[in-house]
């Protein structure tokens, strides 16, 4: 992990610092794009973790984390869910999780209203 997650850590400060509707708007699509950002570079990592492992192998990672192997899914949807579940409790998933709140607690949302 580099730059865009260790960004992230620093813009939850920010993001809890202010209420201007306009500067949490531009923190959460910052953040959003940072989040996807280290959700991919988690996924390429748990890929290559995974390129020589046997299914069996794979299903008992992911039975690590509290769930069976789901039911008419492929190996790389479960490698993929395996990155998403490792990605989702990091430090800087958990702070743009606390930037989503903020600015939503202030009604600010990326995604436009209809």
């Amino acid at each position: 992990m580099g730059f865009a997650t260790e960004h992230l850590m620093d813009l939850a400060v920010l993001a809890g610092a202010t209420s201007d509707v306009q500067e949490l708007k531009r923190i959460l699509r910052e953040g959003r794009e940072l989040y996807h950002r280290g959700l991919e570079e988690m996924q390429a990592e748990a890929t290559r973790e995974c390129s020589d492992l046997a299914e069996q192998e794979i299903a008992e990672r992911f039975q690590r984390l509290g769930a069976p192997w789901p039911a008419g899914s492929t190996r790389d949807e479960v490698i993929s869910m395996l990155a998403f579940h490792r990605w989702d409790s990091t430090p800087p998933a958990m702070a743009f999780g606390f930037i989503a709140e903020h600015a939503a607690r202030r009604g600010v949302s990326v995604i436009p209203e209809e």
